[in-house]
């Protein structure tokens, strides 16, 4: 397994003006908590928007910040974004959730190769892989696979990708990730159960399935919980987000497996058009059916003004998916 001393170059230190953006929750928290023992200046901004954000930076000259994807989604998405000046910002950091690799793309054209990105859990208490500026402006031209990953293991964490045997298997098959380091957690508060199916043989057992190239490189495809299966084919629910995310037109994009009588489960997007877009139902199918293997593409795709997030700035998924499979005597088919 290979191992990485992560670079420190978007670590708060002294001279930082960095900018915690609200609601302050585990992600959050995480970077404000770096800004404070770094010695930076620490901004907080406790109500989100990306108004507020923009006129933040170009107010009080901000250097570093953290976003979860979907604040990045609005910031992108913002009139007049480009008319801001943010020559201030040196440094941000993309976490707490998948982002898709056109978002990387959007965001390195707009801020410039500062932009990287951390995989962590609230198990680990911290990131621990990770994607350096320098690595995603480079992939954003000459490895766009690079863009799917989240990068590879910080300096003092292994990770492994591991069958249902707990067997490595060949670089690019799909497995479960599991995690041990210093800053992992043991146990659950009171949840012995809970504790015995996570933490197992001093490994973090993160429900997250994934894959691992032969360079060291972690990429991440679905929770496992989150993962359709159609037909007896396993189909991930971000891969699908990814090529949706590569239409002009979309804004933001949620995949879920819906009740099939034939299939099992069927594979349904939900997605916010950017404003004055007019893309169809049938232009989104056909478009991802051109990226996509045919039995991966959305049979249906219903327009939303907004999809829901939870506290953490997260897509919620399983808001989504609720209404689709209400009634069901089990929530697979």
């Amino acid at each position: 397994m290979r191992k990485l001393l992560m670079s420190d170059e978007s670590r708060p230190r002294p001279g930082t003006r960095y900018l915690a953006c609200g609601p302050i929750t585990h992600a959050t928290g995480m970077g404000l908590l770096a800004g404070v023992f770094g010695g930076s200046t620490t901004y907080v901004l406790p109500d989100w928007s990306p108004e507020a954000f923009l006129d933040s930076v170009e107010k009080d000259r901000i250097t570093a910040t953290f976003l979860v994807p979907a604040m990045l989604t609005m910031v992108l998405a913002h009139p007049g974004v480009g008319d801001r000046d943010l020559s201030s910002l040196t440094s941000i950091r993309i976490g707490g959730a998948p982002v898709s690799p056109q978002r990387l793309r959007d965001a390195v054209a707009l801020f410039g190769p500062i932009v990287a990105q951390g995989y962590g859990l609230g198990e680990t208490t911290s990131v621990v892989a990770g994607l350096t500026g320098p690595e995603i402006a480079r992939a954003a031209t000459d490895d766009p696979e690079m863009l799917q990953s989240c990068g590879r293991a910080s300096y003092d964490t292994e990770i492994r990708v591991v069958d249902e045997a707990g067997l490595e298997p060949p670089p690019r098959a799909v497995g479960e990730v599991i995690v041990r380091g210093p800053d992992c957690v043991r146990e659950y508060w009171q949840e012995p159960e809970l504790s015995a199916e996570t933490f197992r043989g001093g490994w973090v057992h993160t429900g997250d399935l994934a894959w691992m190239r032969e360079d060291g490189y972690l990429f991440i495809v679905d929770r496992k919980k989150d993962m359709i299966i159609s037909g007896g084919f396993n189909i991930y629910c971000t891969e699908v987000e990814g090529a949706l995310y590569e239409h002009p037109a979309v804004r933001e994009a949620c995949v879920i497996g819906v009740p099939d009588e034939k299939w099992g489960e069927a594979v349904k997007a939900v997605v916010v058009r950017h404003e004055g877009a007019a893309a169809t139902e049938e232009d989104l199918i056909e478009f991802c059916a051109g990226r996509l293997d045919r039995l991966k593409k959305p049979r249906t795709v219903d327009f939303v003004a907004e999809l829901p997030h939870n506290r953490n700035g997260k897509l919620d998924r399983k808001a989504v998916r609720e209404p689709f499979w209400s009634g069901a005597a089990r929530r697979v088919n």
